[in-house]
């Protein structure tokens, strides 16, 4: 009896494991697909750095980075739309003394205070005049000007459907061509990526002097800055069983 159950049990153990290696073994083929699809950004963010200096003290230093910082402030908060998204904050702040050397000897030279305005908007088209606004209330310099795209999100998924059909059809001819078809899916995995979207634009601060016909023209449209377009890139790898 003891060896008639032994027996049975490894009859059973041969059926799964037939089963699961049947299953195992079932045929399907892999393809990748991409796609992509030029955008035009439509936010924008970019630093309004503020530095200031003093030899006397650094209250003084600290003094004047404030009126300055107020004044640009005030200046950016006129020409954006918050209503919309848009913001403007303290990315950072910092003061310190600033020492030079003279004889290995460790010399205070000035107090140093800075601070860094980060602005984010999506009225691309007003950035040349926030910029030279700013820079006519005393900012340093402008710098981190990065673009990007609100619908980031939905364009991904459109264009990850539209890749999902393209893999598809792929995988579709290829099984045609093989006397067989597909019966369902295995696997899959999507992803999108965009290009430039933190790189820097080109940007072009021209000074008062650096030309009457140039900053007659441009004189209503600011800061000459060049936005361009930025390109959405979607990959899917499918894994498709066959018949």
């Amino acid at each position: 009896m003891k060896k008639l159950l032994v027996s049975l049990f490894a009859i059973f153990i041969m059926i799964i494991s037939g089963v699961n290696c049947a299953n195992a073994e079932q045929g399907y083929i892999a393809v990748n697909a991409s796609s992509e699809t030029e955008l035009v950004p439509d936010v924008v963010d970019f630093s309004i750095e503020i530095v200031t200096t003093s030899k006397e003290s650094m209250a003084k230093a600290l003094a004047e980075n404030k009126k300055i910082s107020g004044k640009v402030y005030e200046t950016i908060k006129k020409s954006i739309d918050t209503t919309k998204g848009d913001s403007i904050k303290t990315s950072n702040y910092n003061s310190n003394p600033v020492y030079r050397y003279n004889n290995n000897k460790r010399i205070l030279d000035y107090y140093q205070v800075t601070n860094n305005v980060r602005v984010h908007t999506k009225k691309i088209a007003e950035v040349g005049k926030m910029i030279d606004a700013a820079t006519a209330e005393g900012a340093t310099s402008i710098n981190n000007v990065s673009y990007n795209v609100s619908k980031y999100d939905n364009e991904c998924n459109k264009l990850l459907a539209e890749t999902a059909k393209k893999a598809r059809q792929q995988a579709d001819n290829i099984a045609s061509a093989l006397g067989t078809q597909i019966t369902g899916v295995k696997s899959v995995d999507g992803s999108c990526s965009l290009s430039g979207r933190q790189t820097m634009p080109r940007m072009m601060l021209m000074s008062k002097s650096a030309g009457a016909a140039f900053n007659e023209a441009s004189a209503d449209s600011g800061t000459n800055i060049e936005v361009g377009t930025m390109t959405l890139y979607s990959r899917i790898n499918a894994y498709f069983y066959l018949k």
